[in-house]
């Protein structure tokens, strides 16, 4: 892998955080806000292939950049959240990086490998075999 992921907690010096994978399990990342329907348990996802765990990082990365960013919306001066959001910014570029050198670009920007294969098929969600997708 160019780019080794790390999900440490305790990396993360705010505790009222969660880390990447428990933030996107329970679709929240901060541990106050978090509110669980009835008896709901979420469900943690395993991926199977390295190409549907470097996929699942930017799925987890991509959702806490963009919980980090409605947070800080309304708390602009939280400097230990914008270190976070930074982080994992950097951390999602390289993993998009990677995934994109490896399989298929992932958004239409990208497409700069010297031919337009946008449209090209399969996209990253048709033709997955369960192998490829834990989501089917």
């Amino acid at each position: 892998m160019l780019f080794e992921f790390v999900t440490d907690i305790q990396e993360n010096k705010n505790s009222q955080i969660y880390d990447l994978s428990e933030g996107f399990t329970k679709g929240n990342m901060f541990v106050n806000l978090y509110d669980p329907y009835k008896n709901y348990t979420p469900r943690e996802i395993k991926p199977q292939t390295e190409r549907q765990a470097l996929l699942d990082k930017i799925y987890k990365l991509c959702f806490a950049i963009n919980d980090l960013n409605l947070y800080l919306d309304t708390h602009p001066n939280d400097s230990a959240a914008y270190e976070l959001f930074k982080k994992y910014s950097l951390m999602y570029d390289k993993c998009s990086e990677e995934y994109e050198s490896k399989y298929q670009v992932l958004e239409l920007t990208h497409d700069t490998y010297g031919k337009y294969t946008w449209i090209n098929n399969p996209w990253p969600w048709d033709n997955m075999t369960k192998e490829d997708s834990y989501y089917v």
